[in-house]
């Protein structure tokens, strides 16, 4: 009875040991949960909401326009940001009154706050975007350290793509978003 009884604990402790790795696994390199902080993604995704993100997706695919991106900026090594990419390699943009061109024509971005939107001065407003990099811009335009202030984002530097707000339930969504 006691063999058999141990048996089965050390199979359970096993079994729960291989649950616990293949977790940590694919919450370090395939599908994680991050925790916003901040507020340039507004009204798209609000501080502290529970977004899920695919770690493999870059290694595949570069980012399409219009994808939300979690990176490390050039600025600041030890934070992760979250951003939306404006811009893609070999595209020029520019930035005028409000509105943004991509290869001379105007992008739609109904996800915008446009009444709450003004332009500042900036680092870079306009340009052509580099090889093995991308132009990345915060939704909340007025409060969002982003490509305008640090530059373009390298692709190395891309960490994963932002796939659905999962938390708080009532704002359950996907970032479906594609301007190609």
């Amino acid at each position: 009875m006691y063999k058999k009884l141990m048996s089965k604990f050390l199979y359970i402790v096993k079994l729960s040991v291989i649950s616990l790795l293949i977790g940590i696994i694919i919450e370090n390199y395939i599908v994680g949960l991050t925790i916003i902080h901040g507020s340039s993604m507004l009204s798209t995704i609000k501080e502290k909401d529970k977004v899920l993100v695919n770690k493999i997706h870059y290694k595949f695919t570069k980012p399409k326009r219009g994808e939300i991106i979690i990176f490390r900026p050039p600025i600041d090594r030890n934070e992760l940001f979250i951003k939306r990419v404006i811009a893609v390699e070999g595209d020029k943009f520019e930035i005028k009154e409000n509105d943004i061109y991509i290869n001379g024509k105007l992008l739609l971005e109904n996800y915008i706050e446009r009444e709450k939107y003004f332009e500042r001065d900036y680092n870079i407003l306009n340009g052509t975007v580099p090889k093995g990099h991308v132009f990345v811009l915060g939704d909340n335009r007025n409060n969002s350290n982003d490509s305008r202030t640090f530059g373009f984002v390298s692709l190395d530097n891309i960490k994963g793509k932002a796939i659905s707000k999962i938390w708080p339930f009532e704002g359950v969504k996907t970032f479906a978003v594609n301007y190609e």
